[in-house]
């Protein structure tokens, strides 16, 4: 039989009573005693979530079935008494595995239970404590604060929030710039999601802010860094082939200053961004209102691009027969403007 654990309500009550004494106290012992307290609400209400293991049988992976009614009653609690909050503040002092429980709890519980994820939509400050985590002294916490995120901004009113705020700028000039390469990644993940899965949303902050937006990307593809025009350029072709974005592309690929960017970024060092690089390039040469500045741009660089697409990729396992079709059409369309 597996062990009977507290009642949602009697361990988040316990959980706040010494989130409160961590937040206040500047005993050293109680703040240990409080802190290893903390830990074991945590694991707790883990269990409560997706039940508890059994403990009897040290080899036995196999844990009780959760109940339900505990998930509601959990959720219930946590955001009358408002711990999340308070959990994500002090995430930073916690052990590791701490931190990722938070994270497990308050993704469960968003995913799950319309009661939490109301409450979040409902208390920004959640949103941008979250983000803060992104922070370059908020380091330690970066790669917990990136998996809440991630949840969060699948959720159109959230993502509709941070991309109105100036957060979304902080990822462009800052957090995708991160020294470390888990959390710079992370934060490339973000901004595709907010950027990609509620195309509405996007629309708007793209008619608002084309400009701004794109020469701040444009400096990323054009960065020293590989890691960072890996990103951007992979990030910018799932961006442009939006079906709902359909007018920002034509829009983007009417312009010769962003045709340069992506004919240098065809012969980087790196096979990876070149292909990437191919299949935003192709949106220009296939633009059926193509302006008559691109034309001729391509009408003079024309013979080395088709002759340096003759042994494009060649030898990549990506040279299926769909992608040697696609370099056809590419260099055929080139040459008409030669």
């Amino acid at each position: 039989m597996f062990e009977r654990k507290k009642k949602p309500l009697a361990v988040v009550k316990n959980l706040s009573k010494n989130l409160d004494v961590l937040n206040k106290s500047s005993n050293e012992k109680q703040i240990k005693k409080s802190n290893n307290i903390v830990i074991k609400c945590l694991n707790t209400m883990k269990d409560l979530l997706i039940g508890a293991q059994d403990h009897n049988k040290k080899s036995s992976k196999k844990r009780a079935e959760p109940r339900p009614q505990d998930r509601h009653m959990l959720a219930e609690h946590s955001v009358n008494m408002n711990v999340f909050i308070v959990l994500i503040t002090q995430m930073h002092k916690m052990p590791f595995e701490s931190k990722k429980t938070i994270a497990f709890l308050f993704n469960y519980l968003f995913k799950h239970e319309c009661v939490f994820q109301e409450y979040v939509i409902g208390n920004p400050s959640i949103i941008w404590t979250i983000v803060a985590g992104y922070r370059p002294e908020n380091k330690a916490i970066a790669m917990v604060s990136s998996k809440m995120l991630s949840e969060c901004v699948k959720n159109a009113k959230l993502a509709h929030l941070i991309l109105t705020s100036n957060e979304l700028w902080r990822f462009l000039d800052t957090y995708v710039l991160l020294e470390e390469f888990e959390a710079q990644s992370s934060a490339f993940d973000i901004l595709r999601s907010l950027l990609t899965l509620h195309p509405s949303k996007s629309n708007d902050f793209f008619n608002q802010h084309y400009d701004k937006f794109f020469n701040a990307f444009n400096n990323l593809l054009c960065s020293s860094s590989y890691v960072v025009r890996r990103h951007a350029s992979k990030s910018m072709g799932q961006i442009l082939f939006v079906k709902e974005h359909h007018d920002i592309m034509l829009r983007y690929i009417s312009e010769k200053s962003n045709l340069k960017i992506w004919m240098n970024l065809l012969r980087d060092s790196s096979e990876s961004i070149q292909l990437e690089a191919f299949h935003v390039f192709k949106l220009f040469v296939g633009n059926p209102n193509i302006p008559d500045d691109i034309k001729y741009t391509l009408k003079i660089n024309g013979n080395k691009i088709v002759k340096y697409l003759e042994n494009f990729q060649e030898n990549k396992k990506v040279c299926d027969e769909n992608f040697i079709d696609e370099k056809r059409l590419v260099m055929q369309c080139i040459q008409q403007y030669v």
